[in-house]
């Protein structure tokens, strides 16, 4: 394909008799071209042999349409007749001005969805968002059906079919919190892909995917009540005071031994009473509980700050500390030797990242079920849900509550404004005397 093509005289028509016989002669040493001469139609002939059916659209300008072949296919279903219907279509399209060439230059500076993950948007999401590295396992866990898939192809009919699979093994509310992080990551992708190449639109293809309908009603995770909340401080001692005195024993023992004695434990045996009470009693998220550092917790004030940048937010907001909570998180800095840095919950002085283990056996230990018959469970997150639930039932307004809570919407503290089962009861039950 060096030469510029050599034109045969126009046809009247390009037609199958034409098309057939081109088919059985001697390809052409360079390629050749036979113009229709009022159907705006192109077949060229390749030297491979190949017969390819174009429509001009003006000067220097055409569209492929099919490989001419494939209509003399017996078992293909493609006419001579609707290929100059799509023809038609296609100069009309252009009329009204669609750009096919532009189109097509868009598609292939489209990523698959997998080198999107691995390179726009991880560059972007380490830096913009805390759990970049965990939005980006979560969507290819999801979706690795469409890892290979071109962003502009992943519509919402072919999400269908995924939604019937995914139900079949997680929750409606964990299929929306994945479609909401795919959606999320092509809606940066509109910006990211279109900054990467200059004149390249992308538009996200499900910016209006419909979510599933859930109960609004249910939660998930369960609020401890009052009592509840009791015994856990109780269990959380009661958890303190048998390792001091395991740990009193074991000295004991190594005293009559002859052997080093080793650290007595203090009032806190380890980090997970504090950390349980100070969630309790602040409402922190588990994140900023465990990012938490000793600058930013105030005596004097009997207040806390959480940073903007360990905030899920991003917004710095203050937290009073209650009696409750300044006594415990005091006894704590006076137990590590009243440290002016550092994190208040680490180990090894690094951060903690997780007190499932510990924090489920006193859970245990104080009666609660993790996962009641009604299907609510009880995790770290329910420490903080109790902190805003029982606010709500101490009818403090919302708006306190969603600043305390670092909410950025208040329909989000909504949850904690609804009235409990007993004031509910006690609502119902004041209709018998009328």
């Amino acid at each position: 394909m060096s030469d510029k093509p050599i034109k045969y005289e126009p046809q009247k028509t390009i037609n199958l008799n034409l098309i057939r016989d081109l088919a059985k002669a001697t390809p052409p040493d360079k390629p050749r071209e036979i113009r229709g001469q009022n159907d705006h139609l192109i077949l060229r002939h390749q030297p491979s042999g190949y017969l390819g059916l174009y429509v001009e659209l003006g000067r220097g300008k055409r569209e492929r349409l099919c490989n001419a072949g494939d209509i003399l296919d017996p078992g293909h279903t493609l006419t001579m007749k609707m290929v100059k219907a799509r023809a038609t279509s296609i100069r009309g399209q252009v009329a009204d001005g669609r750009n096919f060439k532009s189109e097509r230059d868009n598609a292939a500076a489209i990523p698959t969805l997998t080198e999107y993950l691995d390179g726009a948007y991880a560059d972007w999401v380490s830096i913009h968002r805390r759990s970049g590295e965990a939005t980006i396992a979560r969507i290819k866990s999801a979706f690795d059906g469409f890892l290979t898939h071109r962003l502009d192809t992943i519509t919402p009919d072919k999400l269908e079919p995924w939604k019937a699979r995914r139900l079949k093994k997680v929750r409606r509310e964990t299929v929306n919190r994945d479609i909401a992080s795919l959606r999320a990551a092509l809606s940066r992708a509109e910006k990211l892909l279109t900054v990467k190449k200059k004149g390249f639109t992308f538009e996200n293809p499900l910016a209006d995917v419909e979510l599933l309908q859930v109960d609004k009603n249910r939660e998930p995770v369960r609020a401890l009540t009052a009592e509840e909340k009791g015994d856990l401080i109780t269990a959380l001692t009661a958890r303190d005071d048998d390792k001091r005195a395991g740990r009193h024993r074991g000295n004991r023992w190594r005293v009559e031994r002859r052997i080093a004695e080793m650290p007595g434990i203090g009032k806190f045996a380890d980090v997970l009473t504090p950390a349980v009470i100070v969630s309790l009693e602040t409402g922190l998220r588990r994140g900023e509980l465990f990012a938490l550092q000793w600058p930013s917790v105030d005596f004097r004030g009997k207040s806390l700050r959480v940073e903007g940048e360990t905030a899920k937010s991003y917004e710095t907001r203050e937290i009073p500390l209650n009696k409750v909570a300044l006594s415990t998180l005091r006894d704590w800095w006076l137990q590590l030797g009243q440290p002016d840095s550092g994190y208040v919950f680490s180990q090894n002085d690094m951060p903690i990242q997780d007190l499932k283990k510990s924090y489920h056996g006193v859970l245990a230990k104080a009666g609660i079920e993790r996962r009641p018959a009604k299907g609510q469970s009880v995790n770290w997150h329910s420490l903080r849900h109790t902190f805003g639930t029982l606010l709500g039932a101490a009818n403090v307004d919302g708006t306190t509550i969603m600043k305390l809570m670092g909410h950025v919407k208040l329909s989000t503290t909504q949850r904690y404004l609804h009235t409990d089962d007993k004031r509910k009861r006690e609502a119902v039950k004041a209709l018998e005397a009328m």
